[in-house]
């Protein structure tokens, strides 16, 4: 499992995101598992940041969402299964949003 904190390009804290892997295979190409987003910021971000917010406050509605790796990045996908964003390295691209994350795994 792999936590990450989201922030805005500007440095809002918008939430947080979770990759749990099918079989601990995150690291190679075709691995396939589950994400969740958790929305959670305070009234500043989230007015700093509304469309940003939307995006996070809608998948966070969802419990499990799916991802797959190809290549050198992992393949987001809602709840229809349709692909809606792409993670590398620690740049998130959610329905045409930016994001950076923070990989908080070790710090937990």
């Amino acid at each position: 499992m792999f936590y990450f904190s989201i922030n805005s390009l500007d440095n809002h804290h918008l939430g947080f995101l979770v990759l749990m892997d099918e079989e601990d295979s995150t690291y190679t190409n075709g691995a396939t598992g589950y994400y969740a987003i958790k929305a959670q910021a305070d009234e500043t971000d989230q007015q700093a940041c509304p469309v940003q917010w939307q995006i996070l406050k809608q998948l966070s509605q969802y419990g499990s969402l799916s991802w797959y790796r190809q290549s050198d990045y992992v393949q987001l996908c809602n709840a229809e299964n349709n692909i809606i964003g792409r993670l590398q390295q620690q740049h998130l691209n959610l329905c045409g949003q930016h994001f950076l994350l923070n990989d908080l795994t070790g710090t937990l």
